[in-house]
């Protein structure tokens, strides 16, 4: 692929992206990486699964299911473009914003994910990603509190 055509693609990405969420922030990092762990943790786990009990039907690697989590993955950003397109229209920005409590909201919910999938291994959890867990849970219950 020749340079100028790669330049494009990035170029329409980042345009994009800075549409949809006014930029790529820290907090919508993290999101995409957690996002992409829980993804990858929970095909890794549903497999991990199967093997383990391969007499059950409920349990292994399912299409469906895979397909199913990208959609929601997919929403999840959906809901964040548009909470941070009715901020544009309020005028809301920083904290106060929805954005960024839906954004933390999602957050947590992947770390939530993550630990359950960790838990389907069989893996303990460090009290630090506990502590952590706890904290972003706390800050979305707070945000919600504040929109309210």
């Amino acid at each position: 692929m020749s340079d100028k055509i790669l330049n494009f693609i990035v170029g329409v990405i980042g345009a994009i992206v800075s549409y949809m969420f006014g930029g790529w922030s820290n907090l919508l990092e993290l999101l995409a990486v957690l996002t992409v762990l829980d993804f990858l943790t929970g095909i890794g786990a549903s497999a991990f699964e199967g093997n383990k009990n391969p007499k059950r039907s409920d349990k292994g690697l399912s299409s469906k299911k895979g397909s199913i989590g990208i959609l929601k993955k997919a929403l999840m950003f959906t809901v964040i473009f548009v909470m941070y397109r009715i901020d544009e229209v309020l005028g809301l920005s920083g904290t106060l914003s929805l954005a960024v409590g839906a954004t933390y909201f999602y957050i947590a919910n992947e770390l939530l994910s993550l630990a359950e999938n960790w838990g389907r291994f069989g893996l303990p959890m460090p009290s630090q990603m506990k502590k952590a867990i706890a904290i972003l849970k706390d800050k979305g219950q707070q945000e919600d509190k504040t929109k309210e």
